[in-house]
């Protein structure tokens, strides 16, 4: 599975380190790590550039149920959600679970917007290039290029 970190306030590096460190400990194996890209934020609300950064992990937490220690880390790290896409301490998000497609109300597998963020295709792609999306059949380099998204995104 492929975890997406993203934070925008309070030492953003220093949040993606705990978040890791977080994730490694209650969700599962980190296998591998992207580099950390600054990124444009989205959304119709002024704020800081966002660090992004995706980790290739190994878990064996069903997805609803990793979703739950996901939204716990969140909390536990002072995430408050008041305003739809605006300022976060941490975000994360599950990207892709294996090759597993899920659409269920709270969680949809792979994740929804995918296609259409280039923030989380880039770093998707550098710790996950033979990934295919399950009903697509494209590669995250692939709807790349697709990709209508046109936010700065800059590796660091």
């Amino acid at each position: 599975m492929v975890i997406l970190l993203g934070s925008n306030m309070e030492n953003p590096a220093a949040q993606l380190r705990q978040a890791r460190i977080l994730l490694s400990q209650t969700c599962g194996t980190l296998q591998r790590s992207s580099a950390l890209y600054r990124s444009s934020p989205w959304g119709p609300v002024a704020q800081d550039d966002f660090l992004n950064q995706a980790v290739l992990m190994r878990s064996i937490l069903p997805p609803l149920a990793l979703l739950k220690r996901l939204q716990a880390i969140e909390r536990r790290m002072g995430r408050i959600r008041e305003i739809a896409l605006g300022p976060r301490v941490i975000d994360l998000d599950i990207l892709v679970y294996g090759y597993r497609s899920l659409q269920q109300e709270a969680l949809q597998i792979p994740h929804r917007l995918l296609p259409e963020r280039r923030f989380a295709l880039i770093p998707l792609r550098e710790v996950w290039p033979e990934w295919k999306h399950p009903e697509q059949g494209t590669n995250a380099a692939q709807m790349l290029r697709n990709c209508t998204d046109r936010g700065m995104v800059e590796r660091l």
